[in-house]
Parts: structure tokens; sequence; C-alpha cells
């Protein structure tokens, strides 16, 4: 029983953890392996906790060991009993390659990828750890050894050198490791003990494909550009995919032939342009493989990439949304009773993998498993079909029910009654098979979204990739635009793809000086504004605040930069303060707080902006009172007040100048609230605070206020005469201490 293996397991795993000599943890493994299927699954935990503290050396043997019982295991079974543990030996071997040992790796790689394409007959000396497998490989085996290749296959070409990030995939000589094994596989194909499950020699594409490899290869690994590197590992992977999809790989190399013969001519027409577009519809394929390189060939070349190459990665990006909507809304895959049960026993093989090589095998094929509680809504045009359909089915119950009326059951013969058994049993079937029609459109609909969203999100790797590159560049705020539309959607308020545009956003704003090298001007003349639009409009707090962190970060660079030498120029041209150009950045977001009605604007905001940038306070100010004085609502002037007492609370000398301006508009605004027939004393009280305020600060700082106007002190006087005073004495109070100043 499963509890005795657990406890068995359990048990023989102290003992192996007794042991110290290496070789004899690699005895007693073999013996284990000996054992029948069934007691042979508690080996599980046992290779665990011997593996833990394993070197490199002894997961070799381990390794070695693990591939004997594959090849040839000891064991008396059935031939499914057979299968079975071959696949517990394939999953064993691919618990070694936690040790990340790059040479481990590569061997366990090109032992399942012989054993994947090749029907072993004999054995060969290039190779001496292959033997003929005995008995024959089942075709289910030969399935999972695939999966556990490609899985091993990843996690090679995402190995570095001496723990370097520049460049992955490469072996200590400087050469891919995958060129490593495609290099050793052409060994192979000219020996008879090795005849291939798909033979591939004679397509065009192969010959064609290694002629350019070998042109790369010729080159010194410093004389190499990054283009170079990047599409060797296109036509490498794109060549081994040959073993299983060759017409998609046909697709594939054609496309990079083509793309490669413009880059070699150095082409009028933009090939890196025509690169990325390739790059961009490889995220489609189903294969995880080239989806994966079509990532790390990317990265090679993203430095040197030009706005138009930009603008097609962000381009696809949008045009998905055609495809799909709620692209922001999450996909449970967890619980569905009609999931498919061979992608569930593949994954459950798997649990105990490298987690990333996992997860990524279980993107390889979506798998069908959707929960019912969260069905998604089908669209316009699924609707009509569905109502359609269910009308046609209407029809044909409600003629059997016809004819049923016109028939007399209790005087009805034998043959009658068999016909309206036949038709009752038609017309259930018609709405069974109505249903599941339903219920398998409602799953092509999942999952047609949960690709769209994978895409999607890869496309978000490609825009990641090129934010850490050029860092917070003239590039970046193009690009920002775009990001923050697809945030803003009301509909993709959770989800990976929302994730993933706060994760690049906080990236972004959290980077070092050296990556801020965007240039302010030209920001302003194009991309200020789209941001701008955005804040203006968008409902969504988050994504608005997102944009504001932007702008913020925008006037921070361009405040921190030294100002450039001033040039003697013989045409006299207007000079723009940087106080102004900043200000400019935040001054139509104001005007909407004041002027629209249906204003998506908080005050907040604008005590950030007063308190982040203190060079811009005057123009603030000045704007402030000059909205006071405007045809707008009482409301917003009295929320211009706040915000001028906010500026006063700095005690910033820049304003003292405008100590009149602030004066005279809130007497203004005192005397449009006399105006009215029922005057608010709040209203009346913070204009009164707003003047005394800034007398206290003037007389802090040791600066003369400059002598109420006639209009200002008939204003406030006026408010100690008015009738609302005798109902609050606090208004003539403050009235008499103001004008009593003036004496």
């Amino acid at each position: 029983s499963s509890g005795i293996n657990a406890e068995y397991g359990e048990c023989v795993s102290k003992r192996i953890s007794r042991i110290e000599s290496p070789n004899d943890k690699v005895s007693v493994t073999r013996a284990l392996l000996s054992l029948t299927p069934k007691r042979g699954s508690c080996l599980h935990k046992v290779l665990d906790d011997v593996l833990e503290n394993s070197t490199d050396e002894m997961a070799d043997k381990f390794a070695s060991t693990l591939e004997e019982a594959f090849i040839q295991p000891k064991i008396e079974a059935n031939l499914k009993e057979m299968s079975e543990f071959r696949n517990d030996c394939l999953s064993w071997i691919m618990r070694l390659v936690r040790l990340k040992s790059s040479k481990i790796i590569y061997a366990l790689t090109k032992f399942l990828f012989i054993y994947s394409y090749f029907d072993v007959k004999g054995e060969c000396s290039n190779f001496p750890q292959v033997k003929p497998p005995e008995p024959s490989l089942s075709s289910t085996t030969i399935d999972f050894c695939k999966t556990k290749f490609y899985s091993c296959l990843k996690l090679l070409t995402t190995q570095t050198v001496d723990g370097s990030s520049k460049r992955k995939g490469i072996a200590e000589d400087g050469r891919y490791w995958v060129y490593h094994l495609m290099s050793s596989s052409l060994l192979l194909f000219t020996n008879e003990q090795f005849p291939m499950l798909c033979d591939i020699t004679g397509f065009e594409e192969w010959t064609a494909l290694w002629s350019v490899i070998d042109e790369i290869e010729a080159k010194s690994l410093e004389s190499r550009s990054n283009e170079d590197w990047a599409f060797e590992l296109l036509f490498l992977h794109a060549g081994i995919l040959l073993f299983d999809e060759q017409d998609q790989a046909k697709v594939v190399l054609n496309d990079v032939f083509q793309c490669y013969e413009k880059y070699k001519l150095r082409s009028k027409e933009n090939w890196r342009s025509i690169l990325v577009d390739l790059l961009i519809s490889i995220l489609s394929y189903e294969s995880l493989m080239l989806r994966n390189v079509a990532g790390e060939s990317f990265r090679m070349i993203c430095h040197d990439l030009d706005n138009s190459s930009i603008q097609i990665i962000m381009n696809a990006l949008d045009l998905s949304d055609k495809d799909g909507e709620d692209d922001g809304e999450e996909i449970d895959e967890d619980n569905d009773d009609d999931a498919n049960d061979d992608d569930d026993d593949d994954t459950d093989n798997d649990n105990d993998e490298e987690e990333d090589s996992e997860e990524e095998d279980d993107e390889e094929t979506v798998s069908d498993e959707e929960s019912d509680e969260e069905m998604i809504e089908e669209d316009s045009t699924e609707e009509d079909v569905d109502l359609e359909e269910s009308g046609r089915d209407s029809k044909d119950m409600l003629l059997v029910e016809e004819e049923e009326e016109d028939i007399n059951l209790s005087d009805a013969d034998d043959d009658e009654l068999k016909k309206v058994d036949e038709d009752l049993g038609a017309a259930i079937r018609s709405g069974l098979e109505f249903k599941k029609r339903q219920k398998q459109k409602r799953k092509d609909l999942k999952l047609k979204k949960v690709k769209l969203v994978q895409f999607k999100v890869k496309i978000l790797d490609f825009v990641e990739i090129i934010i850490k590159d050029i860092g917070f560049s003239s590039a970046t705020m193009n690009i920002l635009p775009k990001l923050l539309q697809h945030v803003g959607n009301p509909k993709a308020a959770a989800g990976p793809l929302y994730d993933k545009i706060l994760a690049i956003f906080k990236n972004m704003l959290s980077m070092k000086a050296d990556k801020l090298t965007v240039n302010f001007e030209e920001s302003l003349k194009t991309d200020v504004p789209a941001i701008q639009d955005f804040i203006l409009k968008t409902s969504n707090r988050k994504a608005q605040q997102l944009a504001i962190q932007s702008l913020f970060m925008l006037c921070k660079i361009h405040l921190n930069d030294p100002e450039p030498k001033k040039k003697k120029r013989r045409v006299s041209k207007k000079v723009v303060s940087t106080a102004d150009k900043v200000y400019s950045v935040y001054s139509p977001i104001l005007k909407d707080f004041f002027t629209n009605k249906n204003t998506k604007q908080e005050k907040n905001l604008f005590f950030q902006i007063i308190e982040r940038f203190p060079i811009i306070r005057p123009n603030f100010v000045h704007d402030l009172t000059s909205f006071i004085q405007q045809d707008i609502t009482i409301y917003a002037k009295m929320q211009a007040i706040a915000l001028l007492q906010r500026v006063l609370s700095f005690a910033d000398q820049s304003i003292y100048t405008l100590q009149d301006e602030i004066v005279n508009s809130a007497c203004n605004l005192l005397s449009k609230i006399l105006e009215n027939q029922k005057p608010s004393p709040h209203h009346m009280r913070e204009c009164l605070k707003i003047i005394s305020k800034l007398r206290t600060v003037l007389k802090k700082a040791e600066v003369s206020p400059n002598p109420l106007s006639p209009k200002a002190k008939e204003a406030i006087e006026s408010v100690g005469l008015s009738e609302i005073a005798i109902k609050f004495p606090d208004l003539t109070n403050a009235s008499q201490k103001l004008t009593s100043l003036e004496v």
C-alpha cells in the first residue's frame, strides 16, 4: 500500500543518510531500482534526501545508475508497469538538475535527445552511455522523454558561465551548449545503429541551416556581433524543432533566412524591424521552446532598437486587443470535471521537478482545466448563434408536443407509440448535443483568452527588457502612454497583465541615476501631452497615480540635470525658465481640476506637487489667485484657498512678492460670498484665515506686509458689519483684527 511504501521510503532514507561513502550510496540506490515498480515508488523520498547534499561527482554517478535503469530495467513487470517505471526513472533523472551543474544538465539533455528522436539499435563509441533499450521504448515513454528533453533544454539555454548574466546558454569554450548538442547529433545521422524516428536529413532547410551556422561559427568569438549570436540561437532551436514540427519549423526557418540575408547585406530596408516583427510572430507559436528563444534573442538586439521597432512591439500589444476582450481578467484553470486526463498524468509526474521547468512545461500545452464557477461571458455573435440553435431546438420540441396532442395514446397501437418514443429520444439527444456544443464553446473561448493573455505577457516581457536596457529615456516615455492605456482599462483591475505592467512601472520608478537619460524638452512636445490627457480622462485611480509618478520622475530628472552653458546667439530668442517648463507639465491638470465640474482629479495631487517642487510654487500661486477671480463655482474657489494655505505653510520666500495677489483674490471672494442670500460663515472664515496666515508668515520672515487696498479693506470691514457676524462673533473679531493692523 502507499502507506507502507511511504514508511518504507522514510526508513530507507534515514539508513542511507548514515552511509558516508558516496559509492555505497550509489550501490544501495542501484539495489533499490531492482525492486518491483510498486515498491520502487518509495525512491522519490530516498533520492530527494540523497541528492540534497550530493556533489557533482556523486550526481554524475547517480545519473549513470538511473540511465542504466531506464535503458535496461532489472525488474519483473508487464509492459505497462515497465513504461511507468521508465517514466519514474526520467523524473528521478530530472531531480539531478537541481544541482545547476551545466555539464550534468548537458549530459542529461543529450541522453534524452537521443532516446527521443533515435531508435537506438546498437552502441556508439562517441556515446558510451547509450545502449539499446530492452524491451523497446513504448510511444508513451518516448513522448514523456521528449517532455523531459525540452525541460532540460530550457535549463541548458539559461545557464551562465561563472554566474555572469551577460549571455546565457554558453559553454566554457564560448559556444552555445545547444551548438554542441546539435553537432554531436550529426555523428549519429550516418550511423546505421541509430535510425531517426523522423528523417530530416533530406530537407533543404536542414542543409541551409548548417550552412548558416557554419558561417557564423567561422567568425571568432570576439568579432561576433549580438545579432550573430541571436541569429545562431534562432537557427539552432528551429533545427531542433524540425525533429518534431516540420511544417512550423520550415516556416520559421524561411523567415529567419530572409531576415539574416538582409542583415548580412545591410539592406536599406530596416532588417532590425523585420527581426522584431519575426520574434513577435514566434511568440504566438505553440512551441514553448521557440517562445523562450525569442525572448533571449530579443534581449541581445534590444540595445540598438529604433523608434519604429519599438512601435511595432507596442502595436502588437494593441492589435491583440481586437482578438479578445477582458485582457486583464484572470482565468481560473484549476477545477474542471472535464479536464484532460493525459495532461493531468504528465503534470503529476513532473510535480517534483525543477520549478522553473515545470511551470514552463505546463504552458507548453494550455490545459483544459477551467472553473465552471467563473464562466466567461460569450460575445454577441456567439450569443446570436446560440439563440438561433436554441430556437431551432425549441421548435423541434414544440413539433413533438403537437404530434403528441394529435395522438390519443390510450387508443394508439404499437407503431404509433414507437414513433412517439423515437421522436422524444431525438429531441432529448438534440438537447444534450446542444448543451455539449455550448460547453465546448465556453471551453474554446476560455482557451482563446488564456492564449491571448499569455501572448500579451510575452510582449510585455519585451517591453520590460527594453526599459531595463535603455532606462528612463525618451524611448521609454514613448512607451508609457500605451502601457497606461492598458492598465487604465476598467476591465483590467487585476490579472497577469495588470500585475506585469505594475511591475514594469515599479522597476522603472526605482531606477538609479545612470539609467535616467530622458530628454525633457522632447518629452514636453510629444509624450507629456499624451500622459496629461490620460490623467484627465481615466477613472482608474491606480493608473492615474502611475501616470503622475511618471511625471514626477520626469521633472525630478530635469531639475537634477546641470544647467547647460549659455551660447551667444545673434538672434534673440525667448528663453523659457525652468520653473515655467516644469509647471507646464501640471498646469493643464490644475486647470481641469478648477474648470471641469466632472473632474477626476483630487486635491491631494496638488498638495504633493507643491511639496515636491518648490520652484513652481510662485506659478501655482499666480494661477490659483487667477482661478479665484474667474467665473467658477464657490466650491472650486474654496479649493483654491485650501491650496494657497498649503503653499503658505512652507514659508517660501519666493511667494512673498505675490502677497497682493493673494489678499486681493481672498477679498474678492469675500465680496462674492456676501452677495449671496445665505452666505457661508465657514467660507468667510477661511478667506479671513488665509489673509491672517499670510501676515503671520511675513512677520516671522521679518518682511513688511503691503497695506491693504481700499477695495480689500472695504471687503474685510463688511464682514464685521454683516448680519451673519451677529450670529458668529468670531467673524467680527477676525475682521477687526485684520483692519486694526492697518492703523
